[in-house]
């Protein structure tokens, strides 16, 4: 532990001379607005979620405390655009980028946040900051951890960090009983408290579908495909897949990548941010919040993130009755493995495995399967309540 923090106190000087000002590197590290203001008073609870998803699993939960909690304020802090900018705005807790994890930083951060409870939604957590948190005697809890394996913060091989964390962070969190085991292999104690995505997945139901979009289904002459959190991949495989006789609609899962999705396409796509509501064989959707909406409007679903890391997240349209297709790497996301086995996602290798679910869905094969996946989802919803009350036990509420 002792080099590190010398190292990323290099690495955030450095940034603050070297990094782009409008990359994500030089816009964390110039970040002046927390800096000039006054330390938050009263009791905070600081959650930090790594981008959107996270959040989304975390939202719920921090409601459900602040308003279990009304002397309490809220703070919201993100590692990733993807995440921060849709939510920038959100009007029950301060936002902000999480800080560089160099120990200046972090000194400075914890000063004006003032946290007297730390929540980090599933696994990104930095070492600089659990530190910082045990030297101000702050209670750090982390929710919704799925451990497939042992995190490279509690390696053995680093033991001055694994010693950090495991001396630092109160409550560890876990969503299944294999995820303690991994814990418990790593000499680390921790509790089963469910999976939150099932809750915020459940809160969608009561979404509506924005107007415009309504507008523009009304146009389509063909079923709809809609392919949500796209990669550029993602796009290339669909490019190759027998679509015929659908519309589909592409959101990218970073609208940087917007221009890559329409090169797919050769151009050849209508956009909803300048074009009036048509027929389309072909809709790019770059906008921020309107995706979980949409997929009520679907007639087949695909997820992206497959072709890359990894499937992005699938509840969001099992809970809508969707039948789901993805790519070859869905594994890491633990409720994949129980949708994979209950037939509500279906993984694909390559555009032929697209193709034949596509026509799959275009026979109506899938119709029973989605009248169970709705309710398969509210069925495993409830983890919510457990983490709330355990936030408050934390900190003898």
């Amino acid at each position: 532990m002792v080099l590190y923090p010398v190292l990323t106190e290099l690495i955030f000087r450095a940034a603050r001379i070297l990094a782009p000002a409008k990359s994500w590197l030089g816009t964390v590290a110039a970040d002046k607005a927390w800096k000039q203001k006054e330390p938050l008073q009263g009791k905070v609870v600081w959650m930090h979620c790594a981008s959107l998803g996270e959040f989304e699993m975390g939202k719920p939960i921090l409601e459900g405390f602040l308003d279990n909690n009304p002397n309490w304020s809220g703070v919201v802090t993100f590692f990733s655009p993807s995440g921060y900018e849709p939510r920038k705005n959100y009007s029950r807790a301060t936002v902000h980028y999480l800080p560089l994890d160099a120990p200046s930083e972090v000194s400075k951060w914890l000063k004006y946040c003032n946290p007297s409870l730390a929540v980090f939604v599933r696994y990104d957590l930095w070492p600089n900051h659990i530190s910082g948190l045990k030297k101000s005697d702050v209670q750090t809890v982390v929710i919704g951890m799925s451990a497939l394996k042992t995190p490279w913060y509690l390696n053995p091989m680093l033991p001055f960090i694994r010693g950090t964390f495991k001396s630092a962070v109160n409550i560890w969190g876990v969503v299944e009983d294999t995820d303690a085991a991994t814990m418990s292999a790593a000499g680390i104690h921790s509790v089963v408290l469910g999976n939150p995505k099932y809750d915020y997945a459940s809160s969608l139901t009561a979404l509506s579908v924005p107007e415009k979009f309504q507008r523009w289904a009304a146009k389509q002459e063909q079923p709809i495909l809609l392919v949500g959190s796209a990669h550029e991949m993602d796009a290339v495989v669909m490019a190759q897949t027998d679509y015929s006789g659908y519309s589909v609609w592409l959101v990218p899962h970073d609208l940087k990548e917007a221009s890559k999705l329409s090169d797919a396409f050769q151009g050849k796509v209508s956009d909803s941010l300048s074009d009036e509501p048509r027929a389309t064989d072909i809709l790019l959707i770059p906008e921020f919040g309107v995706l979980r909406s949409l997929y009520r409007l679907a007639d087949a679903v695909i997820i992206g993130g497959g072709f890359g890391k990894a499937t992005h997240n699938v509840l969001e349209a099992t809970v809508q009755g969707k039948v789901v297709a993805c790519g070859p790497h869905w594994q890491k996301i633990p409720e994949n493995k129980s949708l994979v086995a209950q037939g509500f996602l279906i993984p694909g290798e390559h555009h032929n495995d697209w193709t034949a679910y596509l026509e799959k869905a275009r026979r109506g094969d899938f119709i029973q399967k989605e009248i169970e996946a709705r309710n398969w989802v509210l069925a495993h919803s409830g983890a919510c309540v457990k983490m709330i009350e355990t936030l408050e036990q934390s900190v003898e509420l």
